[in-house]
């Protein structure tokens, strides 16, 4: 069927020969790398570097790649049904083939966001424990996956008229409109990610710490906004679904939608590799971690003050370091490892380099008995 006699001629200086197809795959296959490639990190940090259990906000994070790896073949293969084309250009067939496909894309985006945020609230319970807040994110995140499922397969009666209507207009009724879906579900995903955002704010600024501290530690959390960007250019591209030339439009839909998942999980992941960054920047810099050694004393026990650095807890949520009072003796390794968490300019009164700076003390103490010869 010739597209002219149902959308009419094209505009003068409209190129017909004109195709994203290429450029939008390579973005999108661009983005999804880098997402593997974190995630690769991520595990990486947690097993070799805390030497702790997966956890399941990992789990999540890595079943949302899962996700935006079907969303990614959504979009390529949609390119080659006339996906970031003219519409004069394609055909019938070709239309309804790429409706099936972007029937698909729209429940598989909607799951893979919801499965990040999930993973960034677990996160966050690693830090701070399960605060009321994070409930909350949790039924806002369920509530918007549901919700935007449900209506979303609804929408049409039968579900099958959402791509069959384009051959016979009677065969089916459309429940509302689709375009203000489309805005509806990409607005409340947006307004999710600001409320999750938000939530580790007041909690890192109730700490006892210097502000610069409050402020480095802050800026890791809130480099996630960039996904709010995404967010926001991806609803800019739903307001013209309605155009006529939708199949050049959808270029650009199918593309951000696969940029955003990847771009989600990049940031939801650089929280969890501080502790990797922090290892490798001591030693690019040559500034490994030691302990002066202290003069014997003949005094009593001396009680040793202990700081760990509370964002490597969001790998070393498993691990049990502080050890009771009623533990006399301390090994050297664990001793070692310990005061190695507090830091260079903790024990030896030196400028703290940038990851140092993220440390937040949690003061506990135990004694460590001296022997004597």
């Amino acid at each position: 069927m010739d597209m002219s006699e149902l959308v009419g001629l094209p505009p003068t200086g409209v190129d017909l020969t004109a195709n994203n197809e290429s450029k939008n795959d390579a973005i999108a296959a661009t983005m999804y790398t880098l997402a593997c490639i974190t995630i690769g990190v991520r595990l990486f940090s947690r097993i070799k570097v805390q030497q702790a259990r997966i956890g399941l906000d990992d789990w999540l994070i890595v079943s949302a790649l899962l996700s935006g790896t079907a969303n990614l073949a959504c979009a390529i293969v949609g390119g080659t049904y006339g996906v970031g084309r003219h519409i004069w250009v394609v055909n019938m067939d070709d239309i309804i083939a790429m409706v099936k496909i972007m029937f698909a894309n729209v429940l598989l985006y909607v799951t893979t966001v919801t499965l990040i945020k999930l993973s960034i609230i677990l996160s966050y319970r690693r830090i701070f424990g399960m605060r009321w807040t994070m409930w909350a994110c949790v039924g806002i995140s369920l509530s918007y996956w549901a919700g935007c499922t449900i209506a979303f397969l609804a929408a049409c009666q039968p579900v099958s008229y959402y791509w069959t209507k384009y051959l016979d207009p009677e065969g089916g009724t459309e429940r509302y409109d689709l375009s203000a879906f489309y805005i509806g579900h990409a607005v409340s995903n947006m307004v999710g990610d600001i409320i999750i955002l938000l939530v580790p704010v007041p909690l890192v600024w109730s700490l006892q710490l210097r502000v610069s501290q409050k402020v480095q530690i802050l800026s890791i959390f809130l480099l996630g906004g960039f996904v709010c960007v995404a967010s926001a250019i991806r609803i800019y591209y739903f307001t013209f679904v309605n155009s006529v030339d939708v199949t050049w439009i959808l270029g650009d839909i199918f593309i951000w939608s696969s940029i955003e998942p990847s771009i989600g999980i990049f940031c939801a992941c650089l929280p969890v590799l501080q502790p990797l960054f922090r290892t490798i920047f001591n030693r690019v810099t040559g500034a490994p971690v030691r302990v002066k050694p202290k003069p014997r004393t003949t005094g009593p026990p001396k009680a040793l003050r202990y700081a760990p650095n509370i964002l490597s807890r969001i790998q070393g949520g498993d691990e049990r370091i502080a050890r009771r009072d009623e533990e006399a003796m301390l090994s050297t390794i664990s001793a070692r490892y310990e005061l190695d968490s507090v830091g260079k300019d903790r024990l030896s009164g030196e400028e703290t380099g940038p990851f140092d700076l993220l440390s937040i003390t949690i003061q506990k103490e135990f004694q460590i008995q001296e022997e004597h010869r």
